[in-house]
């Protein structure tokens, strides 16, 4: 049942991506600039303690970097796109191992929300929300 739920939520997200990369931006769209560094951290419970920060580049590149306390961190290069509201983050593959499957958060504010995540990569609670992180002159 889960991984029914899961493949469902994947193929939903790479169809939003794929359906989304041919809509034209709206005009709201390109007025908000979304890239900048957003971060989040993993619940109290989790016992790795991890911090999670997601750099948003201007030419759709992506990198999140997750910090496990105590441990070395690890970082995975993507790409975003934004249509409705929306932040479609893919990965890219990270040697051997392939690409983790696409996040889609929703944007509100100075915060994205994960709405759709493949549950066995991230888990059921999946990846937390990651608010953006203030400039070194204050503001966003």
């Amino acid at each position: 049942m889960r991984a029914a739920a899961s493949r469902s939520r994947y193929l939903i997200a790479v169809c939003w991506f794929l359906a989304a990369a041919w809509v034209p931006m709206s005009a709201e769209e390109r007025v908000v600039d979304l890239s900048g560094t957003y971060q989040g951290h993993a619940p109290a419970a989790d016992p790795s303690k991890r911090v999670y920060t997601l750099t948003l580049a201007a030419d759709g590149t992506a990198i999140l970097t997750t910090l496990y306390i105590g441990r070395d961190d690890t970082m995975q290069h993507g790409h975003w796109v934004r249509r409705d509201g929306q932040v479609v983050l893919t990965f890219e593959d990270m040697g051997a191992n392939p690409a983790f499957r696409p996040i889609v958060f929703r944007h509100r504010g100075h915060q994205l929300t994960p709405i759709a995540w493949d549950a066995s990569e991230w888990g059921r609670a999946g990846p937390p929300v990651l608010h953006r992180a203030r400039s070194a002159q204050g503001g966003f």
